[in-house]
């Protein structure tokens, strides 16, 4: 076997694990412990020698090929390279950042985020990408991948009932910055963007109370996540603040986005009758209203009168959504600027203690004269009617 010399006791301070591991390598090589005619160090004898994860040790050596100091060779290892370290292109290249986030939510919202975190980036001198995870159990598996791929920093639009937490502390062990979008973990403490969505369930409720409703029941998607936790804590104070009485039935966070379309009618028929009669439907976002309104529409769910409808974010960025009285209108682009530039300060040398940047949505209300969406009906049928102007 090779000979190696024992590692240091570990990176100084400051210093990220897998630099740290880097440098050792290239003194090794330095003492002529390897040759190019003899396959180099191997990952799994890094992980041994240095005590570091196996991410680390794929970076390290991520590292030293981009650099030329070693070389793959198909079927044969890995190698020092002949002529010592080729010279990177001119320019060098830039950090690398990655933005995470699940395959499921590639829509409006996650474009918007996506697309401001993407103009900050190049403008603030650094490379994007982007990669998708499939579910929570598969969070951990891409954050290592991106991590020993080169990017420097990540940006994570996390699960509900996220599993992340592991590999984010592994990942700031080896020095890579991570900034979470849209929700925080409670029992990690971590840089993070969000919408102050306490405010958004407050004044989304509240704006609805203001046009004369006292019975109205929440519809969720996600349910194990801040953001949705936080928006059902400002709507139940809303509702103590102005007098009215909650009904747990109505406001309970259990999905109704995910069910089948039997058990979504169901689901409309208990709330109906889990109180006085419904006068509105608030949703936890845009798509569970869209999903809502789609059910009413194609079953014979009776309602005992109009019903007004609002979600805590809406589906179209820059105009008051079609389907609902009031919407909260989040600056998701915002979200992505201020995560850009939260990883650039960490970057940088920024070394404050972790903090949430948090963003104010705009509260949309549709104007006296405007036509509505109204969801009315007797005991036998139900029907969306558009109200005169």
């Amino acid at each position: 076997m090779r000979g190696m010399a024992s590692g240091t006791g570990g990176p100084p301070p400051g210093v990220a694990l897998f630099a740290w591991v880097k440098q050792e390598l290239l003194d090794s090589i330095g003492r002529g412990e390897f040759s190019p005619d003899q396959p180099f160090i191997t990952q799994r004898e890094i992980v041994e020698r240095y005590g570091v994860s196996t991410t680390t040790a794929i970076r390290a050596l991520n590292e030293l090929v981009a650099d030329g100091v070693v070389v793959r060779r198909r079927g044969r290892g890995t190698f020092v390279a002949e002529r010592g370290p080729a010279p990177r292109p001119a320019g060098g290249s830039s950090p690398g950042l990655a933005y995470v986030s699940p395959v499921l939510r590639a829509g409006i919202h996650d474009a918007e985020v996506l697309a401001g975190l993407s103009v900050e980036t190049a403008a603030l001198g650094h490379q994007l990408t982007v990669a998708h995870t499939h579910g929570a159990a598969h969070e951990g598996e891409v954050l290592r991948s991106v991590a020993a791929g080169g990017a420097r920093a990540v940006v994570l639009f996390a699960h509900d009932h996220s599993r992340a937490a592991a590999a984010i502390e592994e990942l700031r062990r080896e020095g890579v910055v991570v900034v979470l979008v849209d929700r925080y973990l409670p029992d990690l403490p971590t840089d993070a963007v969000l919408f102050d969505d306490f405010a958004i369930g407050y004044d989304v409720t509240t704006a609805m109370i203001e046009r004369g409703h006292r019975s109205m029941a929440v519809l969720w998607s996600e349910t194990d996540v801040t953001s949705v936790r936080d928006r059902l804590a400002g709507h139940r104070r809303a509702l103590r603040d102005h007098g009215i009485p909650e009904f747990p039935e109505r406001s309970a966070l259990r999905p109704y986005a995910l069910l089948d379309a039997a058990a979504r009618q169901r689901r409309l028929r208990a709330l109906l009758a889990s109180g006085d009669p419904l006068t509105a439907l608030l949703f936890g976002n845009a798509p569970t209203l869209s999903i809502a309104v789609s059910d009413v529409l194609a079953t014979d769910i009776g309602f005992p009168g109009p019903l007004e409808l609002a979600s805590m974010d809406q589906s179209i960025p820059d105009a008051v959504s079609p389907l609902s009285v009031v919407s909260a209108r989040l600056p998701a682009r915002e979200m992505g600027r201020q995560a850009a530039q939260l990883v650039h300060e960490r970057l940088t040398g920024g070394q404050g203690p972790v903090r949430h940047v948090v963003l104010r949505a705009e509260i949309q209300v549709a104007e006296p004269g405007r036509n509505t969406l109204v969801v009315s009906g007797g005991d036998d049928a139900s029907r969306t009617r558009v109200p005169p102007g």
